[in-house]
C-alpha cells in the first residue's frame, strides 16, 4: 500500500457551515486511506464544533475519481478500503447536521457511496456518476448497494453496476438522486444557498427531521421515539417563540 501523504481534506467554518474539500493533487481527489481518514476526522470535528450544515465538495472541478489505485492490491486486503469508506458514510449519516454534496465533474466508485450518503446533492451540468466495479473485477460492497437500492430504481442501478454506465446530472435529477442541477462551476455556490435556507430552521428541529429521514431509509419504521421527540419540540419555548415570530411577520 502506497500512502498518499499529500491527500487531505481542507476544512473551513463560516456562519455555522462547515465546508470540506477533498484534495488529492494529481489524483483527481481519489479516495486513498489517507484522504478517507482525514475526511472521517474532519466530520468528527464538525460534529464536535456543532456545525449546523456540512458541505462536501472536491478541488479542481472534480468530486472524486473513486478509489486510489495506489492503495489497491488486487487481493482480499482491498476490503479495508471498503471499510474505510463505510466508516465515513456511517459518520455522515450519524451527523445531526444535514450534509450537502456539491458535485463537479466525475463522481466515481466509492465516491458515489459518499455522495449518496449526503442529505442533499447539487450536481453541476457536467457532473456524472459512474461505478465501473465489474471492470475492476469485483462485486461492489453489498452494504453500499443495499443503501443505493433505496435511492435508485432497479433499472438505473443495474445500468450503473452491470454495464458501468454514466449517470449524467440531468438523469440523476430525473431519478431523484440529485436535488438540484447547477451551471458548471456553481455547484458549491448553490450548496451554500441551500445551507442558508437550512440555517433558518432551529438546530433541534433540523436534526430531528434528518434523524427521522435517515431512520426511515434504514428501514426503521418504529415511530414511538419520534412521536415523543415531536411532542417535546411542540412543547418547547423555541417552538412558542417561532409561532409568535410567524404571527408578527404576517401582521407587518
Amino acid at each position: 500500500m502506497t500512502e498518499n501523504r499529500e491527500a487531505r481534506v481542507h476544512c473551513t467554518f463560516s456562519d455555522d457551515v462547515c465546508e470540506l474539500v477533498l484534495d488529492s493533487p494529481g489524483r483527481r481527489n481519489a479516495l486513498s486511506f489517507a484522504l478517507l481518514a482525514d475526511l472521517d476526522e474532519q466530520l468528527a470535528i464538525a460534529r464536535k464544533k456543532n456545525a449546523r450544515v456540512v458541505i462536501i465538495t472536491g478541488a479542481n472541478d472534480t468530486f472524486s475519481a473513486g478509489a486510489d489505485l495506489n492503495d489497491l492490491t488486487g487481493t482480499i486486503d482491498d476490503l479495508a478500503l471498503d471499510d474505510a469508506i463505510e466508516k465515513v458514510v456511517d459518520a455522515m449519516l450519524a451527523l445531526p447536521a444535514p450534509v450537502i454534496g456539491a458535485i463537479e465533474g466525475p463522481c466515481m466508485g466509492g465516491a458515489v457511496d459518499i455522495a449518496l450518503a449526503c442529505d442533499l446533492l447539487v450536481a453541476s451540468e457536467d457532473a456524472f456518476f459512474q461505478v465501473p466495479a465489474t471492470r475492476m473485477g469485483l462485486l461492489y460492497n453489498p452494504r453500499a448497494i443495499v443503501r443505493w437500492r433505496k435511492r435508485l430504481s432497479g433499472l438505473t442501478l443495474r445500468s450503473m453496476l452491470l454495464a458501468g454506465e454514466r449517470l449524467t446530472a440531468d438523469a440523476a435529477f430525473q431519478t431523484g438522486i440529485v436535488s438540484h442541477v447547477a451551471p458548471t462551476g456553481s455547484a458549491l455556490e448553490k450548496s451554500h444557498e441551500l445551507a442558508s435556507r437550512i440555517l433558518q430552521g432551529s438546530p433541534e428541529d433540523v436534526a430531528a427531521t434528518k434523524g427521522l429521514l435517515v431512520a426511515l431509509e434504514s428501514g426503521d419504521t418504529k415511530l414511538r421515539r419520534w412521536e415523543k421527540l415531536r411532542r417535546q419540540i411542540l412543547a418547547s419555548s423555541e417552538r412558542e417563540e417561532s409561532v409568535k415570530r410567524a404571527k408578527k411577520s404576517t401582521l407587518t
